[in-house]
């Protein structure tokens, strides 16, 4: 009796065992697991019905090249809906194009390429993206391919409209994608992987996470259709424009970005409520052109370089003589003629793809570039003609070259102003044979002039001391900070200065008041007096000169009519790292322009001065400190208005 009952209890606890083996269930999350042990097949089933799923939402991406790896970057949303509307679309064809980032770019929509309007670069593969994958030292989610996505949303639709979860999708590439739950997806590169509670794959890599749709809040915002202003850059010498050896068109999109930024923080109110938009910059490349096989310089440059220090040599052909080949008869017609005819064709361009647009064009040079519109607008005429100028003997002219004859093509726009970065044009003027440009001196066609530079540039030279010599005394206007105020390190050099000052005062004073006790005795010692005597009368010759240099700066014609009577030379505030060693940081300053944030936001003063809107707020200003060199070495006089536009903020 107590066996048979044993046997009995025996039995029911097996048959205990089997059941709870068959239907163990684990709840995660919003799922639950069964594991059935007659197939040995697990699937998960999801606490929802069928009804939950949605389609996926597109979004449109991009690829680009950096530093030699290919990563793909969203389009802004207003661009994702659009070409996602143009797809959908009854009249879609292999020509149906789609202007994108401002203008700038077209996508074809069927060929799936992004190609650049204004400029000349390789197209780009264009992709509508709906999944993603995210590696362990991965910065961003990558794509997958059209191919991939689709069948991914199959496996998806299918989990969904079933509740049957760990379903695998085996890669074209022998990697396993393992879904596990509409929320729980991994991605192996190792299809060893068997599922998701057996042992990991016996690999170094772990899996990726896979995301389903995109969240738009990564995307960077659109830009404003509206356009407040047309700016066209210039490149100086070579093909890499900054210490990254980036292209003209790579750092001009830098450019653009950060004057955008600098319009939605120093412009916010008038941004917000649709007063102000953007600027739109773009570039003009003459580089590639004179280094062409057409004309043949790269082939006979190559013919005569030795074959030591081969980089270097490279370098210096491809940088350092373009400033030689500008002072040749025919290549600087050739570069002319290319800069002429790419501001033109632009500027077309643009007038054709923005037809409402109705703002002026500033144009902008860095180094070379500035010298080669400087003599371009040098010979504009008021009233734009077609064709080219008159052949011009430049010998004696203020933008001439020693023996040469250029024929000056005409602008189909008159510029409203143009900026000078890091510029040489004093330079060539002196070694021109230029000794003054008077303040008489204008452009033709452009009434607005600036000379920006960084104090420790080799290559930037000052313009004002060529229109006026008594500006040499004059020290150029302090670029404010785009954070609006000085840097701290300028605000105490600034107070030592006016540390020192005041001490000698207090010595003038200390020594006037004992030579006024030393008149009512007879005096004994006559060198004292003699050193006192003359003390004094410097000092009354400082303050008369000082007032006197005062009105002077005040009137209308001490910095002469290029620059509508306004200062010419800006320098920017060096950065307290760059005091260390200026030789170490010399190169470093001369492309430093680029990314600016100060010079840019002078632009965007007198840009939008011009159009009656001034920054939010006003940012606090330090007065400009000038310093005279002749006569009063410690002497200061503090300009009012050292901002850079009609005595701005």
């Amino acid at each position: 009796m107590n066996d048979s009952t044993e046997r009995k209890r025996d039995s029911e606890t097996m048959e205990n065992n089997n059941e709870s083996r068959k239907s163990v269930t684990l709840n995660l999350e919003s799922y639950e697991l069964h594991d059935d042990a007659k197939d040995g097949v697990t699937v998960v089933h999801e606490n929802r019905s069928s009804s939950d799923y949605s389609p996926v939402k597109y979004h449109w991406f991009y690829s680009v090249d950096v530093e030699d790896k290919s990563i793909w970057r969203g389009f802004s949303i207003t661009d994702s809906r659009a070409l996602e509307e143009a797809y959908n679309s009854t009249d879609l064809n292999e020509d149906t194009v789609v202007a994108t980032d401002g203008g700038r770019y077209d996508v074809n929509v069927m060929k799936r390429l992004r190609t650049a309007v204004y400029w000349t670069e390789k197209s780009t593969d264009v992709s509508r993206c709906s999944w993603f994958y995210k590696g362990p030292t991965d910065a961003r989610y990558v794509p997958y391919s059209e191919e991939v996505a689709k069948k991914l949303e199959e496996e998806y639709h299918h989990g969904m409209t079933t509740g049957e979860w760990h379903r695998r999708l085996l890669l074209p590439n022998n990697e396993l994608v393992v879904m596990h739950g509409p929320s729980v997806m991994v991605h192996f590169l190792n299809s060893g992987a068997a599922d998701a509670f057996s042992a990991p794959p016996q690999s170094t890599s772990r899996p990726r996470v896979v995301r389903r749709g995109h969240d738009e809040s990564e995307i960077e915002d659109t830009e404003p259709s509206s356009i407040d202003h047309l700016l066209l850059l210039c490149h100086g010498v070579g093909s890499a424009c900054d210490m990254r050896f980036r292209s003209v068109e790579e750092v001009v999109d830098d450019f653009r970005a950060t004057s955008l930024q600098l319009v939605q923080s120093h412009y916010k109110n008038s941004y917000d409520n649709g007063t102000v938009s953007r600027v739109e910059v773009l570039p003009i490349s003459w580089h590639s052109t004179l280094h062409s096989g057409e004309t043949g310089v790269d082939r006979r440059l190559a013919q005569i370089t030795l074959d030591s220090m081969p980089r270097l040599r490279n370098f210096t052909n491809d940088t350092v003589l373009d400033v030689l080949f500008y002072t040749s008869p025919v290549y600087s017609q050739t570069i002319i003629n290319t800069v002429c005819s790419e501001l033109n064709r632009i500027y077309n361009l643009f007038v054709k793809r923005n037809p409402n647009f109705t703002g002026r064009v500033s144009l902008g040079g860095h180094s070379l570039g500035s010298v080669i519109l400087y003599d371009l607008l040098c010979h504009q005429t008021p009233e734009p003609q077609n064709g080219s100028l008159p052949a011009k003997k430049l010998v004696n002219g203020p933008t001439g070259t020693s023996q040469l004859s250029i024929k000056y093509p005409t602008l189909v726009f008159r510029p409203a102003a143009m900026y000078a970065l890091g510029s040489p044009i004093a330079m060539f003027e002196c070694i021109r044979g230029v000794e003054s440009l008077g303040t008489e001196f204008a452009l033709p066609t452009c009434d607005n002039f600036f000379n920006i530079f960084h104090p420790y540039d080799p290559i930037a030279y000052r313009i004002e001391p060529l229109i006026n010599p008594r500006m040499r005394d004059v020290k150029p206007s302090l670029i404010p900070h785009h954070k609006g105020r000085k840097r701290m390190h300028l605000e105490l050099k600034d107070t030592m200065s006016r540390v020192g000052a005041d001490l000698k005062q207090k010595l003038i004073e200390s020594l006037r008041t004992t030579w006024n006790k030393w008149m009512s005795q007879p005096p004994t010692d006559g060198q004292l007096e003699k050193v006192v005597e003359e003390e004094m009368e410097k000092e009354q010759l400082c303050d008369e000169s000082k007032e006197e240099f005062e009105k002077q700066l005040a009137s209308s014609g001490m910095s002469g009519r290029l620059n509508g009577g306004r200062r010419v030379d800006y320098v920017l505030q060096e950065a307290p790292l760059e005091l260390i060693n200026e030789y170490l940081f010399a190169m470093r300053s001369h492309v430093g322009y680029w990314e600016s944030e100060d010079t840019m936001l002078l632009m965007l003063r007198e840009i939008y001065d011009a159009l009656g809107v001034q920054p939010d707020g006003t940012l606090p200003q330090q007065g400009m400190t000038v310093q005279r060199t002749k006569n009063a070495r410690d002497e200061t006089i503090t300009i009012d208005h050292p901002s850079t536009s009609r005595g701005g903020t």
